[in-house]
């Protein structure tokens, strides 16, 4: 067998990775501009509006579609896994086909991240992305070349990312409680200036940034602002690496960017899970929340080590349910 076929007949096995989730979850279909698929939606979210949060949005993938997950976080700001982590963790355990590093307020790891998948020909391609945090929120950068700073006005942002043909998707909007979630007034500010509106919406978000705003940020793209809908992880921990996904037609980053372009993108995916939540809050019990790239020494106290305890067990833990075999 040549190392063509050999190459064509893995990928095909990562493509049949199924996404798992839990059945006790409700479940909701999104559109990729399919009106199958958007009725089924209307159906559901009506019914299930105020219920429980938790919901595991499922549209299934078909012949032709591919996954990404375009927001995760590694050591190079507040993740708790290396590059090389997430890297691994996304070939062994997830079927993506295209994943962006967003680190906040940085693209360092993300280079790194595209230059060692290209070595090492991973079945997966690296956008390198960003998370700016803006004066009004975090906004998604993605196919950038150089970083954007931080503290700028959101339309400035959008500018400067657009400036160097990247992407900017408003990140986990419309949460109430959480500083860093851009609000409706601003997001009715740019509906207003088509020159600065973004790329798209992530309307779902498998952090604790996403519960309470997902189905709101859902709703508001199909009736108010019609960008196109993004679904990703978030992930601050390797383990929560494609818990939440989108779902977009063709198989490269190219055609990732084509279907954001084109409003072709579905959200998919759930939550993350408790564990993901041990790892996280212990992390930064131990580190403090910043960058850990380059071996920041533990703090030295009571509550540290409780930390670092509860990080050493979960960190041993198997990969999330929702993303493995």
């Amino acid at each position: 067998m040549t190392t063509d076929s050999v190459d064509s007949t893995e990928r095909a096995q990562r493509k049949n990775l199924p996404m798992n989730s839990d059945s006790s979850n409700e479940r909701i279909s999104t559109s990729l501009n399919d009106p199958e698929r958007e009725n089924m939606y209307e159906e559901t979210v009506v019914a299930t509006y105020e219920r429980d949060e938790f919901v595991d949005v499922s549209p299934e993938r078909r012949a032709g579609e591919s996954l990404a997950d375009v927001h995760m976080h590694t050591n190079y700001s507040d993740g708790t896994g290396s590059v090389e982590d997430v890297l691994r963790f996304v070939e062994t355990y997830t079927p993506l086909d295209v994943i962006a590093i967003t680190d906040h307020d940085t693209i360092e790891g993300a280079l790194y991240a595209r230059d060692l998948a290209a070595r090492r020909e991973y079945p997966f391609e690296v956008i390198v992305g960003e998370e700016i945090s803006t004066r009004e929120g975090h906004m998604l950068a993605l196919f950038l070349e150089k970083a954007v700073p931080p503290d700028l006005s959101i339309e400035r942002s959008i500018e400067l990312v657009h400036a160097q043909g990247g992407l900017a998707i408003i990140a986990h909007p419309f949460n109430r409680v959480f500083r860093h979630s851009v609000q409706r007034k601003v997001m009715n500010r740019l509906l207003r200036q088509p020159e600065v509106h973004p790329d798209g919406i992530e309307t779902l978000n498998g952090s604790f940034a996403g519960i309470g705003s997902s189905r709101i940020a859902m709703t508001l793209a199909r009736t108010v602002y019609h960008w196109a809908e993004t679904g990703s992880s978030d992930a601050h921990t390797t383990t929560a690496v494609g818990c939440a996904r989108t779902i977009f037609p063709g198989h490269t980053a190219a055609d990732f960017r084509r279907a954001v372009e084109l409003r072709q993108t579905a959200p998919q995916g759930r939550f993350w899970q408790a564990r993901e939540y041990v790892a996280f809050v212990s992390h930064r019990m131990v580190y403090g929340g910043g960058a850990t790239f380059e071996h920041i020494e533990p703090r030295h106290t009571a509550i540290a080590r409780i930390g670092g305890f509860a990080l050493e067990r979960s960190t041993r833990m198997r990969p999330s349910a929702s993303v493995v075999r």
